[in-house]
């Protein structure tokens, strides 16, 4: 048995006082004696039949914080059973001792779940989406077919025109100091060997392409360019450089007209049977893209329907988990990891703005799926594993073994957010007929 006092911190934090009954305790130390006693190990007698006060005696430390890690767990589990409570995370335990009569006592901080009025969701008026494919749609996804295998040549000799492709070898100083010398973090702006550059406006560096026109092969030319005041690298916002570049190698390319011989490389079929799959494949993006922003547009209308505080220690997490995105993401796009450092007050601020979100929408989220009995089945569920496992050639129970639990718990949220959206959407869409 245990008795509960509750301190209210914030509206979504609490301090539990909980103190389980000297009964209680004799109980829970009878039993976390008698399973050391099954396992012990003692001189001169057989696992499980040494005397239970050698038992005691032998292992006294193990057993006082073996029963009081069990008393916590019981004491939490069966005070928030009395006291109805929607705890979210237990966040640690505070000022564990006994007390005169053998009693236990223990103080627990707890973020709960808010409390508030789930707002009207039942007739969303969603914008119109265009779904149908036309013939300059499926020709651009051509375009970009035939452009990815494209081949480059060599240029004879000739001035270097806009659309090239050009070759170059080029350093830049500011002040007269080299630019990877002061700033290091600069990386292909300050210099490089052999960067092929795309000669067309706004590629690069401003002002950069417009400077090498004209250029031919071998030839050297000193440029000079004024960075933005809003440029991406801070350290450069309002800088001038000065640039050395010599042309390399002038290359053109080469895109491949379509062929039945090119389709059967692309796509094992003549041309009429890859337009039609490439049409297919502009329907379901297009149809995919309809969705998300119908998915957003709800979103959206629902985050800012209503305001309610949320638990602190949830925020913190998906705060975290958003800086992580972001810098992994720009990694990937070749920011150095001084330049995210630089801004790194910037990206908390909008990470932290972004995790507020998404804690704000599982709770919306869950609580539309439980109004409307939504839920996530276990074969749902299983194929949903198993398409990652497949994704990473591994057997689904293997894959289970090596995510952590966390990611998995994730995963069944994204399930049951899709399946929440599935349902509004179709509910807007009925509403708005």
């Amino acid at each position: 048995m245990v008795t509960v006092q509750i301190e209210e911190l914030t509206p979504c934090r609490k301090r539990l006082r909980i103190e389980v009954s000297a009964d209680e305790v004799t109980q829970v130390r009878k039993e976390v004696v008698g399973r050391f006693t099954q396992i012990a190990r003692l001189p001169g007698y057989r696992p499980g039949k040494a005397p239970i006060p050698l038992v005691e005696k032998q292992f006294q430390k193990e057993i006082d914080e073996e029963l009081q890690k069990m008393l916590v767990t019981r004491g939490l589990r069966e005070a928030i059973q009395k006291q109805q409570i929607d705890v979210v995370r237990a966040l640690g335990t505070e000022d564990a001792r006994y007390l005169s009569g053998l009693s236990f006592s223990f103080a627990v901080l707890v973020d709960c779940a808010p409390a508030f009025t789930l707002p009207d969701y039942s007739a969303t008026a969603l914008p119109r989406t265009e779904t149908e494919v036309s013939k300059e749609e499926v020709g651009q996804a051509v375009d970009k077919l035939l452009e990815a295998r494209a081949t480059f040549t060599d240029v004879p000799a000739r001035p270097l025109s806009e659309g090239d492709y050009a070759v170059l070898r080029y350093e830049a100083t500011i002040d007269g100091q080299r630019m990877k010398d002061v700033l290091p973090a600069a990386g292909i702006l300050a210099g490089a060997e052999d960067q092929w550059l795309l000669v067309k406006p706004g590629v690069f560096v401003p002002g950069f392409t417009e400077g090498v026109l004209g250029m031919e092969i071998g030839q050297t030319r000193q440029i000079s360019v004024r960075f933005p005041e809003d440029w991406f690298f801070e350290p450069l916002r309002g800088k001038t450089a000065e640039y050395s570049i010599t042309l390399s190698a002038l290359k053109e390319r080469h895109i491949p007209s379509l062929s039945d011989d090119l389709a059967k490389e692309i796509a094992g079929t003549d041309q009429s049977g890859l337009l039609s799959m490439v049409q297919s494949a502009v329907e379901t993006e297009k149809k995919r893209g309809a969705r998300r922003e119908q998915s957003n547009h709800i979103l959206n209308s629902l985050l800012g329907s209503v305001e309610f505080p949320l638990p602190e220690s949830l925020v913190e997490e998906e705060t975290a988990n958003a800086v992580r995105e972001v810098v992994a993401e720009n990694q990937e796009r070749g920011i150095p990891l001084a330049v995210l450092e630089e801004k790194k007050g910037e990206i908390f601020s909008n990470a932290r703005r972004l995790g507020a979100q998404r804690v704000k929408l599982r709770f919306l989220i869950d609580r539309i799926a439980k109004n409307e009995s939504v839920t996530v089945s276990d074969e749902e569920f299983s194929r949903a594993v198993a398409s990652l496992a497949h994704r990473q050639n591994l057997p689904p129970r293997q894959f289970i073994q090596r995510v952590p639990r966390e990611s998995l718990e994730a995963l069944k949220r994204q399930i049951l957010l899709e399946k929440v959206m599935d349902f509004l959407i179709e509910k807007a869409k009925v509403a708005s007929v």
